[in-house]
């Protein structure tokens, strides 16, 4: 962390595109936040494009944005992300989420700088530094033939890897306290054990997921274990003693997960590191209620 956070210090006055790298809920949305807000642009706006949650058949005109009258809903123009962020900083979240034919149109935007609103003729100018984000391996991004290289090295002049947290352990206890002070609460020391001990699969996502339903739970003004998520009970373990398969272990871990988000189908997914639809397909496959 102490080197990410030294590469980071380096390219926070540097015009160049970042690509954050990392599992799913790492905290790369809190690093592309932190590096606009401390940069040299943190005057001017930051922009947050969730490329999984748009509809590829909408993505373009949330991208560019549009005239009135380009097609039957458009009563009114409409600025594009790319618009509302000049000056500023865009970041797409899930990059490797860009559809093919998108991902020239963006590309011919960065290298001209330029672009038009879907149904304009005027050329608007694109003036902001890039942030992308992506659980892919970049290898694996660029061997599966469905993401641009050159889309790819214009995006990457930097690239910023965020350690999973079980690798940190060290920050989980700042980390939690962080959390539980935001709710003005404390934490005792059985909890925070069981917070240290635990793998984490789904990141400091997970983390303040875990603190949130405590602070929910709990009674009094100090978080103690009881109130924590069974972590001792973790469906590797069980899966060990009851010879489960690896679907009946996908299947009980994504009960585990929309147990502890409450059914919340997006935060889910980006705990388990897949998108709102393939959540949807797997919870109908396994009859998830």
């Amino acid at each position: 962390m102490r080197a990410l956070l030294q590469t980071v210090e380096k390219v926070l006055d540097h015009d160049v595109h970042l690509l954050l790298l990392g599992e799913s809920g790492v905290g790369k949305d809190y690093f592309a936040e932190a590096i606009h807000a401390c940069g040299a642009r943190r005057e001017k706006p930051l922009v947050r494009i969730d490329c999984a949650a748009i509809p590829a058949d909408l993505f373009e005109a949330e991208l560019f944005g549009f005239e009135k009258g380009t097609f039957t809903d458009a009563q009114a123009r409409k600025l594009g992300k790319l618009e509302m962020a000049l000056g500023g900083t865009v970041y797409f979240d899930d990059v490797a989420a860009l559809v093919p034919n998108l991902q020239a149109k963006l590309l011919r935007a960065i290298q001209e700088k330029r672009f038009t609103r879907l149904g304009g003729h005027e050329s608007i100018e694109f003036d902001a530094r890039i942030i992308s984000s992506s659980n892919v391996d970049p290898e694996t991004l660029l061997a599966s033939g469905g993401f641009r290289r050159d889309l790819f090295y214009r995006i990457n002049v930097v690239t910023l890897t965020v350690p999973p947290l079980r690798d940190r352990r060290e920050d989980i206890p700042q980390l939690a306290k962080a959390f539980v002070a935001r709710r003005k609460r404390g934490i005792d020391d059985a909890a925070m054990k069981l917070l240290v001990e635990y793998r984490w699969p789904g990141n400091l996502r997970e983390l303040r997921n875990a603190i949130d339903r405590a602070v929910l739970i709990e009674e009094s003004e100090v978080i103690t274990a009881k109130s924590l998520p069974p972590f001792e009970s973790d469906v590797l373990g069980a899966a060990e003693q009851q010879r489960w398969t690896l679907e009946e272990l996908e299947a009980q871990y994504i009960r585990q997960i929309l147990r502890l988000t409450r059914s919340n189908f997006s935060r889910a997914a980006r705990i388990l590191g897949i998108n709102r639809k393939t959540l949807l397909e797997k919870r109908k496959k396994y009859g998830i209620e």
